[in-house]
Parts: C-alpha cells; sequence; structure tokens
C-alpha cells in the first residue's frame, strides 16, 4: 500500500464513477505526497497528525524543485482535498488540513539567514533602524514570537526582560526612554503602541508593525517579516547549540515538542538544499 486508507479510497472514487486514468492520477499524487511526508519526518506518517503546514511544506517543495504552476498546484489540491474530505466523512480524521489553503501558487522559499543574531549588538546600537525594528529583532532572540509579543498583557514578560550584553540593555535604557510618553499617552503598559494617540485601540497591529519592518529590509539585505526571523532563530539555535536536549529545547524556544519537531526537520531539509544562510 502506498498511503493510508488506499484501498477503501480508490474504491470509494470507482463507485462513483471515475474514469481509471484520473482514479491513477489520485493514486500516483498521493503516493507523492505520503513519501513527501515519511522522508521529512523519517517515520511512517499518520493521517491524524497531517498539518497545514505538512501541506505548505509539500507544496514548496515542489515548487522549488520543478516550478509547478498554479493549473498544477489546483489539481494537485483539488486531489488531496478530495482525500482528506473522504477521511473525515469516514471519521478517520477530525480535522480538515487543506481547509485553510486557497488556489493561489506558494512562492519559492527565499534562504533564510541566521547571520543576523550574530550581529544583534551592532544592530541594536543602529540608530537609523526603528525602535520597533530593533525591538523585534531583540525580542526574536529571546525566543519569542510574534503571536506573543502584539499579545495584550505582554508587557508583563516584557518589564521583566534582562539584556545579555552591554548592547541590548542600553537598547532596553534607550527603547523604555522612548516608549515610556507613549505608553502614558496610550494609558497602556505593552511594547508595541500606536505612535498616534488611539486610547481605545492602542496596540500596534501585526499589519501595523509590517510597516515599520518593510522599509528596513533593503537597508539590511534581508526579510524582516516577524515569522521569519523566528525560523531563522530556531535553526540558528539548532546549528549552534546540537547537545541541548529536547526539553531544553522546549523551553529555550518556546516551542511544545510537535512544533520543534517540525522545526528541526525543517531545518535538516533546508539545509540540506542550501537554504540556510550563516
Amino acid at each position: 500500500m502506498d498511503y493510508p486508507y488506499q484501498t477503501a479510497f480508490e474504491a470509494n472514487l470507482r463507485e462513483q464513477g471515475l474514469a481509471p486514468s484520473t482514479i491513477q492520477g489520485y493514486h500516483d499524487n498521493l503516493t507523492r505526497f505520503f513519501a513527501f511526508l515519511a522522508d521529512q519526518k523519517d517515520d511512517e506518517p499518520n493521517v491524524k497528525e497531517i498539518t497545514e503546514a505538512d501541506l505548505r511544506a509539500f507544496f514548496n517543495a515542489l515548487q522549488a524543485e520543478i516550478g509547478i504552476t498554479l493549473s498544477t498546484y489546483n489539481k494537485l489540491l483539488s486531489y488531496l482535498n478530495r482525500y482528506f474530505r473522504y477521511l473525515l466523512m469516514h471519521q478517520l480524521i477530525t480535522t480538515y488540513p487543506t481547509l485553510p489553503l486557497h488556489g493561489a501558487l506558494p512562492k519559492v522559499e527565499q534562504p533564510l539567514t541566521i547571520r543576523w543574531i550574530k550581529h544583534l549588538d551592532d544592530l541594536l546600537a543602529n540608530d537609523e533602524l526603528h525602535f520597533y525594528v530593533r525591538l523585534t529583532l531583540l525580542l526574536t532572540a529571546h525566543g519569542y514570537q510574534v503571536s506573543e509579543f502584539l499579545q495584550p498583557g505582554f508587557g508583563e514578560t516584557f518589564a521583566k526582560l534582562d539584556g545579555r550584553t552591554k548592547a541590548e540593555r542600553d537598547f532596553l535604557v534607550a527603547f523604555k526612554a522612548f516608549w515610556q510618553p507613549l505608553a502614558e499617552k496610550q494609558a497602556c503598559h505593552d511594547p508595541f503602541l500606536k505612535l498616534r494617540v488611539n486610547q481605545a485601540q492602542p496596540r500596534l497591529s501585526n499589519a501595523g508593525l509590517h510597516k515599520f519592518l518593510k522599509p528596513a529590509e533593503a537597508e539590511l539585505g534581508m526579510r524582516l517579516a516577524p515569522r521569519f526571523l523566528f525560523q531563522s532563530y530556531v535553526y540558528y539555535i539548532l546549528e549552534t547549540q546540537p547537545k541541548l536536549s529536547e526539553r531544553e529545547l522546549e523551553a529555550k524556544l518556546h516551542l511544545d515538542p510537535t512544533a520543534l519537531n517540525y522545526y528541526q526537520h525543517q531545518h535538516i531539509i533546508l539545509k540540506a538544499q542550501g537554504r540556510v544562510q550563516e
């Protein structure tokens, strides 16, 4: 058997009157997908554990390797949609991982660079970078994701943050001098605040933060989207601290075991493809 529930699923396709060539298309592409998962995870894939991230990784790999077209992407997605819908209807899975995916061709992921972490002190001292750009870099290098540091109440965590180096401590002092008047005007003690007073909605949104990050990308020659920064931070830790235990990595990276396992396998793949730049 080339993929889970193959016999029952293909029998269902025949019952619905699909042509043998169409069923073969399902067979070939589902086999390809599960072979990709097995190679990525070094284990027999469990359909109950497949996530949207697995599907995106599969499409990204195909796009990077063979440059699939939008029509090919949509055709592959339709195969996967039907397969997971069958599993869901027969209560073989409880989630529908293709649901968030739409007919938009994923872009080839550019190489991730980890060099910014090695030069963090210099970046923090660069007054030409906005405070929010530098704070994003600092918080990411302390293992925080954008979903954490833009959340209401993060100010309590931020207030306890200690700099590891003199440059980090100096930056925190300078940032708080910039931020304190905003916090008082906005009546909010979270770190990312709108520059224009809006006490009803004082916090900066993800989109609002990107307006500060995007202009700095050209100057620094790297992507500053927080999710890419966090990926590069995780890969930096995996590269430079290989002796940390799984539990130590989970604590340092603020990741649960499933998320850590995903990043570890992605790191192996990207490094083999030469897509992690030091």
